[in-house]
């Protein structure tokens, strides 16, 4: 339905040609096709539609039975008038299925995506006045333009956020385990991928959080949370299975375990965002876990020579310390060495 054989198109090319009224009536519908072409609001509907009701207009100018002596078929000027709607409305609807996905491409999302190597940090600007400082190993994606129902950003990393009120549009951040919906407020969001845990501490205002499911998106029960409150997710963890790998040396036994989630109230917030200042506040924190931190932030490796040394823990600041000055701290906090071969660092217990 709706499609015109060769003969059929064959025929309104004679037709056409036959005579100037009918040539003036096609190009009256051809010029109609090509000023909703050159629109920006290419909608097919809209368009067929535009079309009929002007082969409507059409019919009713022609109250005669005209008629049109081809070689092979004798037909009425109404047919003819069909036809032709027939052959432009079929040649709108192929230009919708090619240009379509062209349409398409020009309405899509415009992405920045920003990443801060490990040993350095940096402050970003959102279009909307929101401010967001983005830890050492992190990245960061937000749309150019924000969309008129919400703002929604993707975080793999660290980052203190400082949003901008907007009753119209919330905001969101996204990371691989939890959506972050905000009210306009200041508050520190952390989720490393190859850590266990996503954390999410609330400095001031008011936010909530939802678990995602496995397509990204959030579900299910919407946690608030109040300033000076912490929320930690431990990720779900499958028990290690043993494999035939030469490079397997060892195999550890890792429980299984659910994802869970833990609210921590009256916290001292800035032990968990004063990174952002380039201050790091440990408090009895295993060296293993301290180690991923410098790591980071010094952009180094850490290598255990005696894995005793990864469950000494260590409290205390760090300010603006170069890494040789940290190791030296450490070393007199404890009875633990080093050595530093570029940027690898060996931690030996003292002989």
């Amino acid at each position: 339905m709706n499609e015109a054989s060769k003969e059929d198109i064959q025929l309104l090319e004679d037709w056409i040609s036959s005579d100037a009224e009918h040539h003036s009536y096609f190009e009256q519908i051809r010029d109609t096709w090509n000023s909703i072409e050159l629109e920006n609001e290419l909608d097919e509907k809209k368009v067929q539609s535009d079309l009929r009701s002007m082969i409507g207009r059409i019919e009713v100018k022609t109250e005669g039975t005209k008629i049109f002596k081809s070689k092979t078929r004798t037909l009425s000027s109404n047919w003819l008038y069909k036809a032709a709607a027939v052959f432009i409305l079929g040649f709108a609807a192929s230009w919708f299925v090619f240009q379509g996905p062209k349409l398409n491409e020009k309405k899509k999302t415009v992405y920045n995506d920003i990443e801060t190597p490990k040993g350095s940090s940096t402050i970003i600007n959102l279009p909307d006045g929101s401010k967001i400082w983005l830890n050492a190993g992190s990245k960061l994606r937000y749309p150019q333009n924000f969309d008129k129902n919400e703002r929604s950003v993707f975080l793999e990393g660290e980052a203190f956020f400082e949003v901008s009120k907007d009753k119209d549009r919330k905001f969101l951040v996204k990371t691989s385990e939890l959506t972050v919906k905000v009210f306009g407020t200041k508050f520190n969001v952390k989720s490393y991928p190859d850590e266990s845990a996503v954390e999410t501490t609330l400095v001031e205002g008011s936010i909530s959080i939802q678990k995602n499911s496995m397509t990204g998106e959030a579900f299910g029960k919407e946690i608030k949370m109040e300033p000076n409150q912490r929320i930690v997710l431990y990720k779900a963890q499958k028990k290690s299975v043993p494999t035939e790998s030469r490079q397997a040396k060892k195999i550890e036994n890792v429980p299984e375990r659910k994802a869970k989630l833990v609210l921590s109230k009256r916290i001292d917030t800035k032990r968990f965002t004063s990174w952002k200042d380039g201050k790091l506040i440990i408090k009895s924190e295993p060296m293993m876990k301290l180690a991923v931190t410098l790591e980071r932030k010094y952009n180094v490796r850490i290598h255990f020579e005696d894995e005793k040394i990864k469950h000494f823990k260590f409290s205390g600041t760090i300010n603006n310390e170069t890494i040789e000055q940290m190791m030296e701290a450490i070393k007199l906090a404890s009875s633990f060495d080093y050595r530093i071969d570029e940027r690898d660092i060996w931690i030996s217990m003292k002989q």
